[in-house]
């Protein structure tokens, strides 16, 4: 873990507006993790253990699903490019030249998306999360280094999208996209997007976390009666993201609401013993008196 700065230009920005506020304070604990090339190991693992242990500890699977989900999100808006150099698979933090002074810097120990090694001798100056993940040939990392300055701006600037794949609809996953549109608009939000990620994350929830519907859908219903997640959750990635958080709340709201009923027969019991303790009082009163 390194000391990094911070530019006040980072607050202002649009581009960062853009990212949810666990992303950005993921973008921040990279930062630190990362070399002083900007490069560090895409290991899960090893960031948390890094940035988050003490929130491992706490509360393992939301942080886990929290920490995934905002890397994740970072490489899809461009602050994060995820690649593979030589079988390791790595990170790069965009922009990192302009957006870190370092004084003395230490040498890299792995390679940035260009090829390069240390702090300041990259010739990238734009981010290249655009490029696809599968750089698994080493070729095609070495190029940008080996190669002629074509070659370099070439891995820049990604290579042409392969067809998309036909999307599987899934009558469930769609209906539960429908009821998480419905609650995130209900409290003045935009509508999110339908499309491929949202449905793989809904997917997700069903397939990999182990949901049911029913479930899925007890926690949607509860999203706009949360003051707090009804504002933090605008899409099936977050919802996925916050699942866990917004179920915890939800059960503990319930236990809070519903009393235990009690039975006709305790009725009958508690009401004699007021009853006993209104005539024990009198007579004593008189006594008194």
């Amino acid at each position: 873990m390194r000391i990094r700065s911070t530019k006040p230009e980072f607050w202002r920005s649009e581009r960062v507006a853009q990212l949810s506020w666990d992303a950005r304070l993921v973008l921040k604990g990279l930062e630190s993790y990362v070399d002083d090339n900007g490069v560090g190991k895409d290991d899960i693992a090893l960031i948390l253990g890094d940035v988050f242990s003490r929130d491992m500890l706490a509360n393992p699977r939301d942080t886990l699903a929290r920490v995934s989900a905002s890397v994740s999100e970072l490489s899809e808006h461009g602050f994060v490019h995820r690649y593979d150099a030589d079988g390791t698979k790595l990170l790069y933090l965009s922009w990192w030249d302009s957006n870190q002074r370092i004084d003395r810097p230490g040498k890299g120990r792995y390679p940035r998306p260009d090829g390069t090694m240390d702090y300041k001798s990259s010739e990238i100056r734009e981010s290249v999360a655009s490029v696809p993940r599968a750089l698994d040939a080493p070729s095609r990392l070495e190029q940008g280094n080996r190669g002629t300055g074509e070659q370099g701006n070439s891995v820049a600037s990604g290579s042409p999208a392969a067809p998309a794949e036909p999307e599987q609809v899934r009558p469930e996953v769609d209906e539960l996209l429908d009821a998480l549109d419905d609650a995130i608009q209900s409290v003045g939000h935009k509508k999110p997007a339908r499309n491929k990620t949202a449905r793989e994350e809904m997917r997700r929830i069903l397939d990999i976390d182990g949901y049911t519907v029913e479930q899925t859908r007890s926690v949607i219903d509860y999203l706009p009666r949360d003051d707090f997640w009804c504002d933090n959750v605008r899409s099936a990635k977050t919802f996925r993201a916050k699942f866990d958080a917004v179920k915890g709340r939800m059960l503990k709201q319930r236990d809070r609401t519903q009393q235990p009923p009690i039975d006709r027969q305790a009725q009958i019991l508690l009401a004699d013993r007021e009853q006993r303790l209104a005539r024990e009082g009198d007579t004593q009163w008189q006594i008194s008196q």
